[in-house]
Formats: structure tokens, C-alpha cells, sequence
């Protein structure tokens, strides 16, 4: 696996995001990530965002290049916070705009923060982590009427979505299946 990944498109287009050596962390790849974006398209502007299980951060930074309002990046590997905290230094970032969290993504923020426009959902592929997450959005007050889900998963991975979720967009690259939900309250 490369040591790094690029953002796409926006603000920052072109630069090199290190990623830090880590099993669990897979990037999403550039064709996978540029479909989703051009899915949020308009939407992401000036949109608050959710990026739980953080990995190289390639998610949020890609929002907020493309003019998200803030992002809260959520890992349990402090090297990542680390890392991340370099990178969005040597981007000139607004400290106002990014909130970055060294926890355990499935316990909740402290404090409560206002529900997001966008979630980023990118676990790691092993065990039910996605499944333990995904109820957790409403109970802690992440999601909205017409919150955003992104989510990634394998193609082997069943996943019941909640009755107030709505699947808008799927893809398939390899052996990774991604969706596009909309919330419903």
C-alpha cells in the first residue's frame, strides 16, 4: 500500500495526505472517492461533517477542499491525530474548522456537538463495527433530517439499514461495496 493518497479535487488538489502505517487504515481509493464527491456534489458546502474511524483523514480533508464548513475526526490511534495534526497545519487551516477527537468511535462526543450534514462511516472491515455504529448516530444526535451517510463496507458485509435511512446511491469497486444514505426522521 502506498504511504500516502492525494486530494482530488477543490481548495487542496493535488496534495499528498501521508498515511500512517496501521492494518486497520485502507484508504478509500481516488475512483471510489471521486464518485462519492460528485454524489454530494453542492452538498457538501458549507456542510458540517462527521469523519468517524478517521484513518489517513482522506474523507474529511477531501471536504473540507471541496468547502465543507468544519469537520470532527474521530480515531482511536493517537499516531493518527498526529499525523492529521501536521497535515492540516501545513494546509493553513482555520483551527475553527476542524475538530480532531483521540477516542474510541463508538462512544460519544463530548461535548454533544449539533447534528452533522455529513457522516463519513469508513470502519475497519473486521468484526460488527459498523453494524454497533450505525444505531449510535441517532442516539447521540449525529444525524438529522436530511443528514448524509456515507458508508463503506466488503461486498460479504449484510447490513440492515435503519427504517429511517434511505439508500440514494450504491457503488462497487472490487470487493468494497459503498452507499449514499439520507436521512429520514
Amino acid at each position: 500500500m502506498a504511504n500516502h493518497v492525494r486530494i482530488i479535487a477543490g481548495l487542496w488538489r493535488g496534495k499528498h495526505i501521508p498515511v500512517p502505517q496501521n492494518a486497520l487504515v485502507r484508504p478509500t481509493g481516488d475512483r471510489v472517492r471521486e464518485t462519492v464527491f460528485n454524489w454530494l456534489g453542492t452538498s457538501l458546502y458549507q456542510a458540517r461533517c462527521l469523519d468517524l474511524f478517521t484513518g489517513s483523514g482522506i474523507l474529511g480533508l477531501e471536504a473540507l477542499s471541496r468547502g465543507a464548513t468544519e469537520v470532527t475526526f474521530v480515531d482511536n490511534d493517537p499516531k493518527i491525530i498526529h499525523t492529521l495534526k501536521k497535515v492540516l497545519s501545513d494546509c493553513h487551516l482555520d483551527k475553527t474548522k476542524v475538530t480532531l477527537l483521540n477516542q474510541n468511535a463508538l462512544l460519544p462526543i463530548h461535548p454533544k456537538p449539533h447534528p452533522y450534514d455529513i457522516i463519513f462511516l469508513d470502519p475497519p472491515f473486521q468484526g460488527d463495527v459498523l453494524d454497533q455504529c450505525i444505531p449510535l448516530l441517532k442516539q447521540y444526535g449525529y444525524e438529522k433530517q436530511g443528514s448524509l451517510v456515507y458508508i463503506e463496507m466488503t461486498e460479504t458485509h449484510t447490513l440492515t439499514l435503519p427504517s429511517h435511512w434511505r439508500c440514494l446511491k450504491q457503488g462497487k469497486a472490487g470487493q468494497v461495496v459503498y452507499q449514499l444514505i439520507e436521512v429520514d426522521l
